[in-house]
């Protein structure tokens, strides 16, 4: 039996646990509601739900009869569960509430303190260490906090009931009418229903969507409130109940009222559009129920410029910087291109009517890929020059529009649609003839003459190479075959992607190596400068003339010839690359400030100056000629593989289609001739070898069997000739071969001895030797030259680099 607790022990113990007494009443207010919430939570859940259907007016919309039993039921059913909670409801004692403060606690120190030794109570030394554990309970009890209250109610909701009438009663306050007086006072009848019926309304204006404007629930915003939106936002209105609903409004323009959901119901809904200040009221009977105040936000149209106008990129590109701004942003935009007729110099091949004037070309206008399109700059880049207008009078039109459908226009006129400049003669002439083509079919006779007399002499150098000669002429013989019958539309097509293709090639050239591009680009630049090209376009070939002329300087170091440079410095002036740099920039200002003849002079002197750089390399001249020579070799035997194809094709068809066959012999025989020919020019142009004059007498009996019709025998001696071609070609990459292989000892040994321009180079880098100068006292000339170091050392403008090195020159000095 344990010990009787005398009442001085009580006592001691709760002196011992008097530092907890306030939290001991918390503790004992957590079990409390713990006890509450396990007792009641039934009732409280059936008065969430009773209270939610009230507010919402379902009780109200049953029958009167009806509803009152329905809150007779809910009465004694929250009686049933009130007396049941009562029955299980307790108040919590302190030591229930000392034993929730010690569950805090890891070794339950408040339980020690309210122990008592059992025994050696007089002990001296068994007290004073009772006194000691005492004190360190004492210290652990300091920590204990109360605990929330935990009913555990989810063991006993399984289906989350109360968590249903919770998420009920909150909709009801925020959403349900006068959190639901309304609705009960309809329910329980009598004058205060008759006074106050149970009606409701809602309302909110939806911004138009391009806005990116939120909606707005205009009935949180109260009576006579201002409200400001977008011109086009649409206001919709709802009510709810049995009242004398109406509408008076003055921001549609209409004056519209209510409308009925359904047919043979009470008007009852709204919605229109803001389109005006004014003001939106809704009445039941002669009652306010929602008044607004409504400001519109007019919608500024979108604005347009393009303050460059008209302009040609340096890849011959139709260019229009344009800027539009809007409030909302623009939502899509595009251009249109307008050819105009009656602006045409109606001369040459343009002096007969066009079979048809193209429809305009229309495209969009880029945008940027972010989001934001109120503020917009950017650059339309489209490429015309393939078009049969191109460089004929156009109207463009840039058109963009906003979310409003408000359109802002920009019209331009100009007297060419920028398209590709070919600035080689023969190339822009091609082009032409390919436009007269396009134009109309009654052209065609005069196109054929012309591309024919074009090409009468091949000799005179007007083609960059032979490739491109011979697909000229199959151009040319290709059209004279189809006039005969009439050219139909998809052989016109072909036609106009050959021309187009033979122009290009002539206006490139042949870039295969850096002196051909760099004779190239100068002929190309002078040909600009004649023509009066845009500053535009003399940029983007002052481009091309810079990285040409870079790359011949590059290759002149790698195949420099020592010993024959050494021989070459006295006969040839010297220039560094900062005089080279200065001089292109020199012919890029002048050419942009018009002085046109100035600049061509400069391009000449730079081309005479580039001639004489041209030093004696040896065999590495060699090496070049016989790589050209290898390539137009390559090209004829590709030329005699076609021809020989298309032999073997009619010996095919020769037994079913003779006329057709000899027909086809005599074209045939006639580009044979033509191959023939150019093998005999490379034969005089020192190509000569005896597998090529066996070649040259091939191509000629195969020439003469063709004329014949024998396709059997023309076919064998093409074989023939292509066999000579191949054992030609091997002879010039063995003669290659051998003249590389004798040089590259010596040259290796020599070449890092010089500069690119042929000066040799002393220990430290620099050019010493017989460098040319002027006849000039040498002590003058020094003191000149130190002058002039340190004038340019003090030009703040030049780049860090160049200060560098003017500073190192003054220290040498």
């Amino acid at each position: 039996m344990p010990p009787r607790t005398t009442f001085t022990e009580a006592n001691r113990r709760r002196k011992l646990l008097g530092f907890l007494r306030g939290r001991i009443t918390l503790a004992k207010l957590s079990l409390g509601a713990e006890s509450f919430l396990r007792a009641f939570w039934p009732l409280l859940t059936l008065i969430g739900f009773a209270y939610a259907a009230t507010a919402f007016g379902a009780i109200a919309a049953l029958p009167t009869n009806w509803a009152i039993g329905a809150l007779v039921l809910i009465g004694l059913a929250g009686l049933g569960l009130l007396y049941v909670g009562i029955q299980k409801f307790s108040l919590p004692s302190r030591a229930q509430a000392l034993e929730k403060l010690d569950e805090s606690l890891g070794n339950h120190p408040i339980a020690s303190l309210q122990d008592s030794p059992a025994i050696n109570q007089k002990d001296p030394f068994a007290r004073e260490l009772w006194t000691a554990h005492l004190e360190d309970m004492k210290a652990e009890a300091m920590a204990a906090r109360v605990l929330l209250p935990a009913p555990e109610l989810a063991r006993k909701d399984g289906y989350g009931l109360r968590l249903m009438a919770l998420t009920a009663v909150v909709a009801a306050l925020l959403f349900a009418p006068k959190i639901g007086v309304e609705t009960l006072q309809t329910t329980l009848g009598g004058e205060a229903a008759a006074s106050a019926p149970s009606v409701a309304i809602e309302a909110w204006a939806t911004p138009p969507a391009y806005t990116g404007k939120p909606a707005i629930y205009l009935t949180e915003l109260g009576d006579g409130v201002r409200i400001e939106l977008p011109i086009g936002s649409e206001i919709t209105l709802r009510t709810y109940g049995d009242g004398e609903f109406s509408l008076t409004e003055s921001v549609s323009g209409e004056g519209l009222g209510l409308m009925a959901p359904e047919e043979g119901a009470p008007a009852r809904d709204g919605r229109f559009a803001v389109l005006l200040n004014g003001a939106v009221e809704v009445f039941d009977g002669g009652k306010t129920l929602g008044k607004w105040q409504i400001s519109v936000i007019a919608d500024a149209p979108p604005t347009l410029d393009a303050p460059d106008g008209i302009s040609k990129s340096r890849e011959g590109e139709l260019s229009i910087e344009y800027a539009a701004t809007d409030d909302y942003g623009i939502v899509s935009t595009r251009y249109i291109i307008h050819p105009e007729l009656g602006q045409v110099n109606r001369a040459f091949g343009l002096a007969v009517n066009p079979v048809a004037v193209p429809a305009d070309f229309t495209g969009e206008l880029p945008l940027p890929f972010t989001q934001d399109l109120t503020d917009i700059k950017e650059t339309l880049l489209a490429d015309y020059s393939k078009e049969m207008w191109a460089h004929l009078p156009v109207t463009i039109t840039l058109e963009v529009t906003d979310g409003a459908g408000q359109v802002a226009s920009l019209e331009m006129a100009t007297d060419e649609l920028p398209a590709l400049s070919f600035f080689d003669p023969l190339a822009g002439a091609v082009v032409e003839q390919r436009r007269d083509l396009m134009w109309s079919p009654e052209n065609d006779q005069r196109v054929s003459q012309v591309l024919r007399a074009m090409s009468y002499r091949p000799e005179d150098g007007l083609f960059p190479n032979s490739s491109t000669y011979l697909l000229y002429r199959s151009a040319v013989r290709r059209m004279g075959y189809q006039m005969e019958d009439g050219v139909d539309e998809d052989e016109r097509t072909d036609l106009e992607e050959l021309l187009w293709r033979i122009a290009m090639q002539i206006e490139n050239g042949d870039l295969s190596g850096a002196e051909a591009r760099l004779q190239r680009a100068q002929e190309r630049l002078s040909q600009a400068l004649e023509n009066g090209a845009t500053n535009e376009e003399i940029a983007g070939l002052m481009d091309e003339l810079r990285d040409a002329t870079r790359d011949y300087m590059d290759e002149l170091a790698q195949n420099m010839d020592p010993n024959q440079q050494q021989q070459a410095q006295g006969e040839s002036r010297t220039i560094t690359s900062d005089q080279l740099q200065e001089m292109l920039d020199r012919i890029q200002e002048l050419s942009e400030n018009g002085q046109t003849e100035e600049a061509q002079q400069l391009l000449e002197e730079l081309q005479n100056f580039m001639n004489n750089m041209q030093m004696v390399q040896g065999s590495g001249s060699g090496q070049q000629q016989q790589s050209s020579e290898q390539q137009q070799m390559q090209d004829g035997l590709q030329e005699q593989q076609e021809l020989s194809d298309e032999a073997f094709q009619q010996l095919q068809e020769q037994f079913d289609q003779q006329n057709q066959g000899n027909e086809q012999g005599q074209s045939l025989a006639e580009r044979q001739e033509q191959l023939r020919e150019f093998v005999e020019q490379m034969q005089e142009g020192g190509a000569g070898a005896e597998a090529l004059d066996e070649a040259e007498r091939n191509m000629g009996e195969a020439r003469d069997r063709l004329e014949e019709g024998d396709f059997s025998g023309a076919f064998d001696a093409q074989a023939q000739a292509m066999e000579n071609m191949r054992q030609t070609l091997r002879e010039m990459d063995n003669r290659q071969e051998a003249g590389r292989s004798g040089q590259d000892g010596d040259v290796t040994a020599e070449r890092d001895k010089y500069d690119p321009l042929g000066r040799p180079l002393g220990n430290k880098g620099r050019a010493d030797g017989d460098t040319a100068v002027p006849d000039q006292n040498a002590s003058d000339r020094a003191r000149e030259l130190l002058g002039e170091i340190r004038r340019r050392s003090g030009e703040a403008k030049r780049s860090t680099e160049e200060l560098d090195y003017l500073n190192r020159l003054l220290d040498r000095f």
